[in-house]
């Protein structure tokens, strides 16, 4: 009997509830190098989410990949950009036609995620986390009626 699959999008609201923090006035987040992250069991990653309670179609938060960790390859139906605040890393990045890229990057670099692409993102350093945001486009697809996240 094959095992369900756990449902990523329930797993992944349930944290975005639980571990968000708004924004001050609204409007801004400071220090995210230090920011609080929580575990994601689901990802084997920690990160926050934010609140900006004005904004209505992207969504902000942080994410962590432990010392030498790696998040399961997964797609969702938004869109992605990732800037990265520490550590040096690569994603693998797989489109719909099996076209796959390998993204390499570090502090200071901005990459994306198409919708639908598979990927996951892996931290080279073995002592110390990697670190980036990222803005996504959740709450429009939501609002669209076509939010959802997928292991790979």
């Amino acid at each position: 009997m094959k095992e369900k699959e756990p449902d990523l999008t329930t797993a992944l609201d349930a944290f975005i509830k639980t571990f968000s923090y708004p924004a001050d006035q609204g409007l801004l987040v400071r220090n995210l190098p230090q920011h609080s992250v929580h575990a994601r069991a689901d990802r084997g990653n920690t990160a926050a989410y934010f609140v900006f309670p004005d904004i209505k179609n992207l969504e902000a938060h942080i994410s962590e990949i432990p010392p030498g960790g790696a998040t399961p390859t997964h797609r969702h139906t938004c869109e992605a950009f990732f800037y990265v605040i520490l550590g040096d890393g690569y994603s693998e990045v797989r489109a719909s036609d099996n076209t796959e890229k390998r993204i390499d990057w570090q502090a200071g670099d901005l990459f994306c995620t198409p919708i639908h692409t598979w990927h996951r993102h892996v931290n080279r350093d073995r002592s110390r986390p990697a670190r980036y945001l990222e803005i996504t486009t959740i709450p429009l697809m939501k609002s669209l009626g076509d939010w959802r996240i997928e292991a790979g």
